[in-house]
């Protein structure tokens, strides 16, 4: 019975001293104890827009050159034509400019997105900087192609200050394209209004 009793008592004791000598680590500081990092996408967008923006450019066709049916997630192209059209919708947020490329004389409608709500991930799907599997989960990469739009947002769109002006003016735009052939998408990277 004695020992039973010092058992009690030195399993107590243990368990005592581990509760003392326990840490508690605030919320939001467990990367400093684990080396864990919270995914921060603007951080990751923010150091590769430089290399998206140049490998898109570099690598953007013609759009009067490209197989409109074979765009799939994503092609680098380049297109340089008049604005025949401007939308704004969602309360402003959801901006177009429809674009008549010059050298193209089939019947699809080229559509360049303004923001700043953007559809798509055509930017990352075209780039290759990063790939999904540099990231932890589709949460993260979906995360890194918003950041890349609102990367693309703050230094391609927002200083052009487009609005319905921009219409009968020439335009070259660099993006990622994405379509079913007749009806084209692009996520611009570069644009320059003439």
């Amino acid at each position: 019975m004695k020992k039973k009793i010092i058992w009690i008592i030195l399993a107590v004791v243990l368990v005592v001293f581990l509760a003392l000598s326990a840490k508690v680590i605030d919320k939001g500081t467990e990367g400093q104890y684990t080396g864990e990092v919270a995914f921060d996408a603007s951080a990751s967008s923010g150091d590769d827009w430089s290399a998206v923006l140049g490998e898109i450019t570099g690598k953007a066709e013609d759009i009067a050159s490209v197989d409109l049916a074979a765009l799939g997630d994503g092609k680098a192209v380049t297109l340089k034509g008049t604005v025949t059209g401007y939308e704004s919708k969602a309360s402003g947020k959801k901006n177009t400019i429809t674009v008549a490329p010059e050298g193209y004389s089939g019947d699809a409608v080229f559509t360049v997105q303004l923001g700043s709500i953007y559809s798509g991930t055509a930017i990352r799907d075209t780039q290759t900087v990063k790939a999904f599997g540099d990231f932890t989960n589709q949460t993260e990469w979906s995360a890194y192609a918003k950041a890349l739009n609102s990367e693309m947002h703050d230094k391609v769109i927002v200083p052009l200050n487009i609005d319905e002006g921009i219409q009968g003016k020439t335009v070259t735009v660099t993006g990622a394209a994405t379509g079913s052939g007749k009806d084209i998408n692009i996520t611009p990277v570069a644009i320059t209004i003439e």
